[in-house]
């Protein structure tokens, strides 16, 4: 089949050629516009206890509409923002904003004497400006509002909140790939110019990544417009666009230079490059877009988001390496070994010196791939201890599910955000929110008395300071907390006779018979310690009549890691078994599959301790220049299990796909591995490289989560190109001989009758100059 396509490509190649580039230049308008659509959000289980919560605030208490946060500083030295100054600056800055019609209000220090506005210092004070729209809807006009923002000389402000956090991470995410491009790239051609040792040849990865990666973020921006997408989909996808399309195209470049070395015409080498590397490069493809669909088990819409995108990209990548390269490889012909650099490159890939008509010499791969084989178990042995105890870190993984932390100092939301949480009494900001559901009137003296017994149990729990709610009631004149009886007594009172400000608690926190309590933590709701509170908070008995449930920042991460976890072995599990399937179509074996699959797991254990030693517990942080967070950010592990498992085949299908071309040509397990091994070095070591290139590129982004991925996935990568295939696959091959290549029966009968199993015939090369079937296919008149 990938034979007849080779020479389908091949004898249309200009059309194709031509309709790969139209598609690749009319999706750059779509593509330039993917980052707008993308958010920051996304890491809500809509199943869950939490969203419920949010569901109930929007629709019951009004709670839906975003807000803005506005920082106040004074340049002033021990300025006091209580001061009548301090606060009429305020409202000077905020004038125009109080005037806007999408503001429905200002709330701050100055509006409620609340000291909770005003910082444990004294020196900086915030205010919510309310809005009149969803939090989507708010990131288009947090430009007009810092615009109307107009603090007096000698006052500054900074903001903070869903809308100015969006803006800043699209923001920063478009730094951080740019940076990322800048140094991996001309990297990455440098070494393809040594892998291949001509500059045209060279050029050809890199100009399928050129068409590849617009493509695949316009389809990802007309996606966005149906789900919500999040913003990290544009740095990962751009990260796997490079790395696949690079790798993809490396591997078909390389067998097509091959092919024309042993002597085959121009259409013969396109169409035995697509049959062989192009089959492994389909394969390889649909092994990442699996991996990665795997993702679409969770209901986390930002998880979701980057196993769709993904699997785009891995599907532009395969597309355009299996028609535009070929189509123009095929133009190209010998030309495609122009400007050459000499023997400069031999000792960098030392696998293959070969002649026109194809002799091969012995190889330095060969004699590693020998001296393992040699001793397998002295190999083996120690090897998978090393990768195990590599791993051992992650066994003390903790997880969270940070917020605006995660960008570097200087952003401006992130300043805002963390001064929140630093500088003012802690938690005031993102309350645990419970909502009760009482039988009757909640104003009723039994309901009250229930409420506030129920309030008291969560007030003595470790990591709540107090709790906030209509009953939760001072004597301004003493500052004395009321008693339940009092209360009632004071909501009793017909509704013109009531206190100032009784009516306002009802309005806000009571809606017929809900009644919602504010838990107030010094916990980050980022933090384990915070999100481990909330199943402690949901055990607590409200009492007869009364039933609860718990939202809030923590408790939407609680739920989310628990979701994660319900979720996480199915993923694993569909992933793992799917990967298998394509590996027997592919190889026709059960062992194959089962051993590919085990090393994986290795490689990935092992960047998964990496990740936890460096980005929970903080080692090498000032190499790389990030504030330890002192967990794991959630999502992270099965984003990266599902991207490395998909890359990790890459290498595997392109070496055992050789091997099984020597071992089905000789019979010999031994000769055939060490020749697989020695064929496939050079082109597997580029590749290597350039993806550690790509992925450690990203190293160098400010934020926490794609710094942490691309470090992770730089790890596992180099562990499996070196480690993996230069010891472990030659040892357990070694010692597996004939069973390498063993199927039941029946299994066997169906990869045969399937065929993707299928070995191209190693048949002599043409004497050079003499015609080819695809040619003669091609002459008019025949």
């Amino acid at each position: 089949m990938f034979s007849r396509w080779g020479a389908f490509i091949y004898r249309f190649r200009r059309p194709v050629a031509v309709i790969a580039l139209v598609l690749a230049i009319a999706s750059l308008t779509l593509a330039s516009q993917a980052s707008n659509a993308l958010s920051s959000g996304g890491w809500l289980d809509s199943h869950s206890e939490s969203a419920t919560v949010a569901d109930r605030l929007a629709r019951e208490f009004g709670a839906g509409r975003s807000s803005v946060i506005a920082v106040f500083r004074s340049g002033s030295a021990g300025a006091d923002a209580a001061s009548d100054t301090f606060q009429g600056a305020v409202t000077t800055a905020l004038r125009r904003v109080a005037t806007d019609p999408r503001v429905r209000g200002i709330v701050g220090y100055a509006q409620t004497g609340d000291r909770r506005f005003i910082s444990t210092s004294g020196d900086a004070a915030y205010v919510v400006v309310e809005l009149d729209m969803t939090d989507e809807q708010s990131v288009a006009i947090v430009e007009d509002l810092r615009a109307d923002i107009v603090p007096p000389s000698g006052y500054s402000y900074q903001l903070t909140g869903y809308g100015p956090i969006t803006r800043d991470s699209a923001v920063q995410s478009e730094k951080d790939l740019q940076r990322a491009e800048t140094v991996s790239l001309p990297i990455a051609a440098l070494i393809l110019v040594l892998v291949f040792a001509s500059v045209i040849a060279a050029g050809m990865p890199l100009l399928v990544a050129g068409l590849a990666i617009p493509s695949s973020l316009a389809l990802i921006y007309l996606v966005a417009q149906q789900v919500e997408m999040s913003i990290f989909v544009l740095n990962i996808a751009t990260m796997l666009g490079l790395a696949l399309a690079i790798d993809y195209s490396l591997f078909i470049v390389s067998r097509f230079r091959e092919e024309l070395r042993r002597g085959r015409t121009v259409g013969e080498a396109v169409e035995r490059a697509v049959a062989t590397s192009g089959k492994a490069v389909a394969f390889s493809g649909v092994a990442v877009a699996i991996g990665l669909s795997g993702l679409l088990l969770f209901t986390a819409p930002a998880i979701r988001s980057i196993g769709i995108a993904g699997a785009l990209v891995a599907l532009c990548s395969v597309v355009y390496a299996l028609t535009f390269l070929p189509a123009v490889l095929g133009m190209l012909g010998h030309r495609v070994n122009s400007l050459t650099i000499g023997g400069l490159v031999r000792r960098f890939r030392g696998n293959i010196a070969s002649d026109a008509t194809g002799a091969r010499r012995t190889s330095r791969w060969e004699r590693v791939a020998h001296g393992v084989m040699a001793r397998p178990y002295v190999v083996l042995v120690p090897t998978l201890a090393l990768l195990l105890v590599a791993g051992t870190p992650f066994l003390r993984l903790q997880q969270g599910v940070p917020g605006a932390e995660i960008y570097p100092a200087g952003v401006e939301s992130r300043d805002a955000y963390v001064a929140l949480q630093t500088e003012f009494a802690p938690g005031e900001t993102t309350p645990i929110v419970i909502l009760a559901d009482v039988t009757g009137a909640p104003t009723d003296p039994a309901n009250i008395a229930a409420l506030d017994g129920y309030a008291a149990k969560i007030a003595a729990l470790d990591g709540i300071d107090r709790v906030e709610g209509p009953f939760s009631i001072t004597d301004p004149a003493t500052g004395a907390v009321l008693s339940a009886d009092q209360v009632a007594a004071l909501y009793a009172l017909p509704q013109g006779q009531r206190p100032a400000g009784i009516d306002a608690l009802l309005a806000r926190y009571v809606h017929g018979s809900t009644v919602r309590l504010d838990a107030i933590s010094p916990l980050s709701p980022s933090k384990p310690a915070a999100t481990d509170l909330i199943p402690v908070i949901r055990g607590v008995d409200p009492g007869s009549g009364i039933t609860t449930e718990v939202g809030g920042s923590a408790a939407t991460g609680h739920d989310f890691l628990v979701s994660q976890g319900d979720r996480a072995p199915w993923a694993v599990g569909v992933t793992l078994v799917a990967s298998a399937v394509i590996l027997f179509l592919l190889f026709g074996s059960v062992v194959i599959p089962i051993k590919a699959v085990i090393m994986t797991l290795l490689s990935i254990s092992a960047s998964f301790g990496a990740l936890v030693w460096i980005f929970q517990q903080g080692n090498l942080s000032e190499v790389l220049h990030f504030e330890p967070l002192g967990y794991t950010i959630a999502g992270n592990p099965i984003i990266m299990f599902s991207v490395i498992f998909g890359l990790s085949m890459d290498y595997e299908v392109l070496l055992l796909s050789r091997i099984q071309e020597a071992y089905r040509r000789t019979g010999d397990n031994t000769a055939s591995v060490a020749e697989g091994l020695a064929r496939t070095a050079g082109v597997i070591t580029g590749a290597a490289l350039i993806m550690v290139t790509v992925f450690a590129a990203f190293a160098l982004a400010d934020i926490i989560t794609i710094k942490s991925i691309g470090v992770g996935m730089a790890i596992a990568v180099a562990v499996d190109a070196t480690i993996i295939r230069v010891l472990l696959v030659p040892a357990t091959m070694r010692l597996m001989g004939r069973w390498n290549w063993w199927a039941p029966g029946f299994l066997q009968r169906i990869a045969d009758r399937l065929g993707f199993s299928h070995v191209e015939d190693e048949d002599p090369p043409a004497p050079v100059g003499a015609p080819s079937l695809t040619e003669y296919s091609e002459a008019p008149g025949r």
